[in-house]
């Protein structure tokens, strides 16, 4: 790059964690050369935790449905009048690659997928082949609006600290090998709540709010399953002191805003999605298929069962004594 200004389109549309993941890439290239305008391409969904975030210029938010061969020539147009002098492919498929060639994008980089690096590095990397003076950011960073912010604090505000959020959510999702299992989650937060005389709240989709409903069980806890936004959600699990989930998109967003965080995980290489930044620790299970990164557990082929066995053998008293460490360490903060 060497003090070149370059106009750089990011593109991902992918999960939200995959979107949380690229975040350092357009951080180190702005920390290298401030002249550098940057525009980021995804899906609206994610698109809030862009838009308030000051090193990103502008945002182009479409829906994944919009990107068929005519809205792609539509798209491409509009992008054309930008000037782009390089596009930054984080997600590279035949549209994607028609859409930057269709926009007159002369310089591509093209991010391939390894499991030999964690996600965030991964995605770094990509641009680093091309940006040499860049470094990765051993952190991560989200921006949240004052609205969705000034929301989480007056529902959290007559709850009392630690305050710790259980991300239980992704029962239905046709990846398996993430969800810990309900009866887990309860004995986990029954002991959370009694032994640290801790609040908890629970966030998840819609569709897992009549499956999650036995987690109220837990005492001194509140559920916001199905209740808020994407970006609600971020800034209530922002104003907790711990977050404990599965490999997940919320257990992303936690880590890149600072909170304390415990990721659970089964089926899926912490080498490639675990926890990243400080304060925060990725337990896996000790079976020996794990991870096997498949989407269909090949234990619970052809049954009725939702958690497979390498979630299962996840020992409560396992994460209490990871979040025992990560509540009362020296670097956490109890008052937010």
């Amino acid at each position: 790059m060497d003090n070149k200004k370059e106009k750089i389109l990011i593109i991902r549309l992918g999960a939200i964690g995959d979107v949380v993941h690229t975040t350092n890439t357009y951080r180190a290239i702005k920390k290298a050369n401030n002249l550098t305008e940057i525009h980021y391409l995804t899906t609206s969904t994610q698109a809030c935790f862009l838009e308030n975030d000051p090193e990103i210029d502008k945002v182009w938010a479409i829906k994944k449905e919009e990107l068929n061969l005519n809205q792609i020539k539509i798209l491409a147009n509009k992008l054309k009048n930008e000037n782009y002098t390089i596009a930054i492919n984080l997600q590279p498929n035949f549209k994607t690659r028609l859409l930057v060639f269709l926009s007159g994008i002369k310089k591509q980089l093209i991010y391939k997928k390894s499991f030999k690096q964690h996600a965030v590095e991964n995605f770094f990397q990509t641009a680093k082949n091309y940006f040499k003076n860049i470094t990765l950011p051993n952190t991560m960073r989200l921006y949240i609006s004052d609205e969705a912010r000034n929301y989480a604090k007056a529902e959290l505000k007559n709850l009392k600290r630690p305050l710790i959020a259980l991300n239980a959510g992704g029962i239905f999702s046709p990846r398996q090998g993430r969800t810990y299992p309900i009866e887990k989650w309860i004995e986990a937060g029954t002991i959370l709540a009694q032994k640290y005389n801790a609040s908890l709240i629970f966030t998840g989709a819609k569709e897992d709010e009549k499956a999650l409903l036995p987690l109220t069980s837990i005492p001194y806890s509140v559920s916001f399953v199905g209740k808020t936004t994407l970006e609600q959600n971020a800034a209530l699990i922002e104003q907790c002191d711990l977050m404990i989930s599965g490999d997940s998109g919320p257990l992303h967003i936690a880590t890149a805003l600072g909170v304390p965080s415990i990721g659970l995980y089964g089926s899926m290489p912490i080498q490639r999605t675990g926890t990243f930044g400080i304060n925060c620790q990725s337990i896996k299970s000790n079976l020996k298929c794990v991870p096997c990164n498949r989407r269909k557990c090949k234990y619970i082929k052809g049954t009725t069962k939702i958690y497979t066995p390498c979630m299962e053998a996840i020992k409560p008293e396992d994460i209490i004594e990871t979040a025992e460490k990560l509540l009362f360490s020296k670097s956490s903060n109890l008052s937010h």
